[in-house]
């Protein structure tokens, strides 16, 4: 794979919570791009989730309490923690999980 421009890409995104998958990492995990803003559902699962902010900042709502998380910080959710992602303006995130993971709800915003 050719290097790429993550930030630029994510810049380049127009739906909201609507995740863009950049590359396969192995047979069981992805990396993906997305672009927060609003308030997204309450969910959870099976599996970790690793989200890295690249421009911007994001509150997740996870286990009864908040976190903030700014540009070029990171945030590990653990496997079947409920969480929800907040954003009062706008964010770009890169996210790493294990493949599947998305279709276990329906993210309807």
């Amino acid at each position: 794979m050719a290097k790429m421009s993550t930030l630029k890409m994510a810049r380049g995104l127009k739906q909201v919570f609507r995740p863009v998958e950049l590359t396969d990492i192995d047979d069981s995990y992805h990396a993906f791009i997305v672009r927060y803003s609003g308030d997204y559902i309450v969910h959870s699962h099976d599996s970790d989730e690793f989200v890295h902010i690249l421009e911007g900042s994001l509150e997740v709502e996870i286990n009864g309490r908040t976190e903030e998380v700014r540009q070029g910080e990171s945030i590990l959710i653990p496997a079947g923690s409920p969480h929800r992602p907040k954003c009062g303006n706008m964010a770009l995130g890169l996210v790493v999980e294990k493949k599947g993971l998305q279709k276990q709800m329906d993210p309807e915003v």
